[in-house]
């Protein structure tokens, strides 16, 4: 009885070539190998019999997971959805597939070698971890991070605190003392350090008041009720720092719904710049693109050439569209 699963033998047969040339096409090698009406009669064999290729199977005949992880600091994040989103277009060019991890030990489990490469967020974190393990296990790294020396991994480094400072000297110098910061969570949860964004803010501002600083906890609606109650205050503020995408937008439309000119009674300047500027036109601190197609290019080429490792800059600035 013949099994239900095609296999490349199927389609070998269905489209008269030979199994070697099943596989050429299939792996994305049959521009080189194979003529144009040759190739489309392999897939075109392909798709009548429902073929999928095991790329499982294919992956332990090379010695490789033909996986890549994800590890973000926040897996909700648009910065997390816009590196899945590049790293798994260029993965699927590649015969990969793109995992984020979510809650756990990442380290450990990169260690336990389940994938071939991983591109990782150390942005917000001060102690950075021994990567050394998974240099010599031949995992292709791509790190997020400031203060890391590419030793074996390629690094991505930014001006992001630079930028949110130069943000904040923006308010203090158009005359606001009383600047309000929207952070994701509270201090004692972020690892006992002072996030960036957040010292940023601390750095220009100086002392500040307590009551001024609100927690989000990364959402949306928590950062529209907040801004609410901040500024419906008597002594409300007369400027927002809002460390996220999500906190900048909801203060917006918080103003909004109090009635407030915006700039004019309260300032807003985001942090992030991810959501649609043509509705929502925030001033944010942001990244002169939001994409990592380059990036996620450069990882795919430490798998064929790993080398040893080499700095990525990413720019960041405030970029003015009228709400401070």
């Amino acid at each position: 009885m013949r099994s239900s699963m095609p296999t490349v033998r199927d389609v070998a047969a269905r489209a008269g070539v030979s199994v070697a040339t099943v596989s050429y096409v299939l792996n994305g090698r049959g521009e080189t190998r194979a003529r144009p009406e040759t190739r489309d009669r392999v897939l075109a064999a392909a798709a009548e019999l429902g073929y999928t290729p095991s790329f499982s199977a294919r992956g332990l005949r090379r010695g490789r997971t033909e996986q890549v992880y994800v590890v973000p600091r926040w897996p909700g994040s648009p910065f997390a959805a816009a590196l899945a989103r590049d790293l798994s277009d260029v993965g699927e060019r590649h015969g990969y597939s793109t995992a984020m991890f979510v809650k756990g030990d990442w380290l450990a489990h990169l260690s336990r070698r389940v994938a071939d490469g991983a591109a990782i967020d150390l942005w917000h974190r001060r102690t950075q971890p021994d990567l050394s393990a998974l240099v010599e296990m031949g995992l292709a790294l791509l790190v997020f991070g400031n203060g890391i020396e590419p030793d074996g991994f390629d690094v991505v480094r930014s001006n992001e605190q630079e930028a949110c400072e130069a943000a904040v000297r923006h308010l203090v110098a158009a005359g606001h003392t009383r600047i309000a910061c929207l952070c994701r969570q509270p201090y004692e949860e972020e690892d006992g350090y002072l996030p960036i964004r957040f010292e940023a803010f601390a750095n220009v501002v100086g002392s500040y008041d307590p009551s001024l600083v609100t927690h989000t906890h990364g959402s949306w609606e928590r950062g529209y009720e907040v801004t609410l109650k901040l500024l419906s205050r008597p002594d409300r503020p007369t400027a927002l720092f809002a460390l996220s995408d999500s906190a900048g937008v909801a203060a917006y439309w918080a103003a909004q719904r109090l009635g407030l000119r915006v700039p004019d009674d309260v300032a807003i300047i985001g942090v992030g710049g991810v959501h649609d500027r043509a509705n929502v036109p925030v001033t944010f601190v942001e990244p002169d693109r939001m994409d990592f197609a380059e990036e996620s290019v450069r990882l795919f080429d430490r798998l064929a050439d790993p080398g040893p490792g080499q700095v990525i800059f990413q720019n960041w600035s405030l970029v003015h569209r009228g709400t401070a």
